[in-house]
């Protein structure tokens, strides 16, 4: 069972193909697709639309549930969505089965904390990044990471070089700046 106890019932589709997905689409489903390091094959599924859309609205691509396709059952993250940039429904999903001993790469939020100094003085802060980078096993997955901003003045700056994670590696440039306060 993952962290988030979330569970979502999927079915295994027969056949792949953007023909095969249109049908899945008009039965109110998402095409999908499971992949992962344990996994010998791809899984090619279908689930109810409303239903990933509730548990995606909770989990996001940062925290851990369930699918289940008959009796057997994957912890997956959702590594890719695919939207329709005109009616904004959900075209495709890409879930990834991790496994709990090795390592993945994925995106975490940042969550800026405390007023900067600066700001109290007038300035203002300007935020340059909104997620990080990270490679990580499951049981270090941070939901976010929090980044004290109080201490900040007027022409202060974080980088990602100033970020530490125990039992994270951040991918993201160690030059590429998080914050700035002007």
């Amino acid at each position: 069972m993952s962290k988030t106890g979330l569970t979502l019932k999927a079915e295994l589709r027969k056949t792949t193909g953007s023909s095969a997905a249109l049908k899945v689409r008009e039965q109110n489903a998402v095409p999908a697709v499971i992949y992962g390091p344990e996994l010998k094959e791809n899984l090619y599924i279908a689930v109810a639309a409303n239903e990933f859309e509730k548990i995606f609205q909770s989990v996001g691509t940062h925290k851990p549930f369930t699918i289940q396709i008959g009796k057997d059952s994957y912890n997956v993250l959702v590594k890719g969505i695919e939207i329709h940039p005109l009616s904004r429904k959900i075209l495709h999903v890409d879930f990834y089965a991790y496994s709990a001993k090795k390592s993945f790469i994925t995106e975490v939020p940042l969550k800026f904390v405390g007023t900067p100094v600066g700001v109290k003085e007038g300035g203002s802060m300007f935020v340059y990044a909104r997620k990080l980078k990270i490679s990580t096993t499951i049981d270090r997955l941070p939901e976010a990471v929090e980044i004290d901003v109080s201490q900040l003045r007027a022409k202060d700056y974080l980088i990602v070089r100033d970020v530490k994670i125990d039992g994270v590696k951040i991918l993201t440039h160690e030059g590429t700046t998080l914050v700035e306060v002007r």
